[in-house]
């Protein structure tokens, strides 16, 4: 191949052993793009079964999906033998998902491959019908798990996004906890340990990237299709029909810049498998309902792991995002003690005096969710106007989400 360009990610070689796939890569270029990569740690993926017999064009995927809004933002040029012919053709839409997402940066770059390959299995196994759905034990996943738990689909979990490599008792504490729910509703896990977050420098993209996005790169523009890559192999290898990521937002919220929306996520497709970004039609508050209401009717013992700041696998209850789901449960009249929440009257007394003294509204997308909190809880002023731990909610709402 002729390599006439400034900035190149090279793919030499791609091959799995067992249940891990190895990459060797080459990264030339600029300083700022070179710097990005940290070759010290190359990108890896192991799952837990035998991999070893899905074609290379599909073992790639994972890694692409990883470096394409790099390669996008930086004009580079990605240079590999072969890949999967449908995902080659989904690229394209996967980057106006981005354009459309943030207008303002420039989105160039190529892949340029020697061979795409068609891998429709589906051609094969015209009744398949199997499916997956991305599983932490947090609201979207909970509640895309519910609405979908007729199909019986997989459940993925990750280690290496919000579990560090090394952080081997956190991982233990959350591989036993989703292992129970998959028993529990007779559901298959699919555990996979990714190098998603190891084999760049976040610092370098932090520097780089974060004033013209406004936030950190892994949110904004790698963790959807990044995520979603990483199931490929497996995808393959058991003829996944549709694979879930549960949503954030909904499909009315805009201005939203997150890595993960249907205008990215849904576009991603290989093999025989399509991708959804399910759940756009619920916001945050309307599925933390739909989960109560399953609690109620079926008297379930769930409980959920929704913080990405603790370092063990459960719920710090010192966070936002712990802070938004335990008043958001309490809206719905379920006690957060009962779901996975340490909560008394000092930590509801901690919940009034962060959320309306401090600005803990880091993002847009925060204030839509406490703005859809405070909705909830209006429905039912009366109920809760004399609660001197939660009344505070019911107020003005620049008087607990600054402007």
């Amino acid at each position: 191949m002729n390599y006439k360009v400034k900035n190149k990610f090279i793919i030499d070689k791609v091959y799995a052993v067992k249940d891990k796939i190895y990459y060797e890569y080459r990264v030339e270029g600029t300083e700022d793009f070179k710097k990005i990569f940290w070759m010290g740690e190359l990108f890896s993926v192991q799952y837990n079964e035998d991999i070893e017999n899905v074609p290379q064009s599909i073992l790639v995927i994972p890694l692409i999906c990883n470096i394409l809004p790099i390669i996008w933002v930086n004009n580079a040029t990605i240079y590999l033998d072969e890949i999967d012919k449908k995902f080659y053709k989904s690229i394209p839409n996967i980057k106006k998902g981005y354009i459309e997402m943030l207008p303002n940066i420039e989105f160039k770059g190529k892949l340029k491959a020697k061979k795409k390959v068609k891998n429709n299995i589906k051609e094969q196994n015209a009744d398949i019908e199997k499916t997956a759905t991305f599983f932490s034990g947090g609201v979207d996943s909970y509640s895309t798990l519910i609405r979908k738990m007729n199909e019986k689909p997989d459940l993925i979990t990750i280690w290496g996004a919000d579990i560090d490599f090394e952080n081997t008792e956190g991982w233990e504490h959350v591989k036993s906890y989703i292992q129970e729910i998959g028993k529990k509703y007779d559901l298959k896990n699919v555990l996979i340990k990714t190098a998603i977050r190891r084999f760049v420098d976040n610092s370098e993209l932090e520097r780089q990237y974060h004033e013209i996005l406004n936030d950190n790169w892994w949110h904004a523009m790698q963790h959807g299709i990044g995520l979603i890559g990483n199931v490929a192999p497996y995808a393959y290898k058991h003829k996944l029909k549709t694979i879930y990521i549960p949503s954030t937002y909904t499909k009315y919220d805009k201005g939203i810049v997150c890595a993960s929306i249907p205008q990215i996520d849904d576009e991603v497709k290989f093999g025989c498998t399509s991708v959804l970004c399910e759940g756009i039609d619920f916001n945050r508050q309307e599925k933390v309902n739909q989960i109560s209401d399953y609690i109620k009717k079926n008297n379930d013992n769930i409980k959920l792991r929704v913080c990405y700041k603790s370092k063990d696998g459960e719920n710090c209850c010192n966070c936002e995002k712990c802070y938004r789901t335990i008043m958001a449960f309490i809206s719905q009249k379920i006690n957060p003690n009962d779901i996975g929440f340490k909560v008394d009257k000092d930590k509801m007394q901690q919940i009034k005096e962060e959320m309306t003294n401090k600005d803990m509204m880091e993002t847009k997308g925060a204030k839509i969710l406490w703005r859809d909190i405070q909705k909830e809880f209006k429905k039912e002023e009366k109920y809760w106007k004399t609660n001197e731990d939660i009344n505070w909610i019911l107020g003005d709402r620049k008087e607990f989400i600054k402007q």
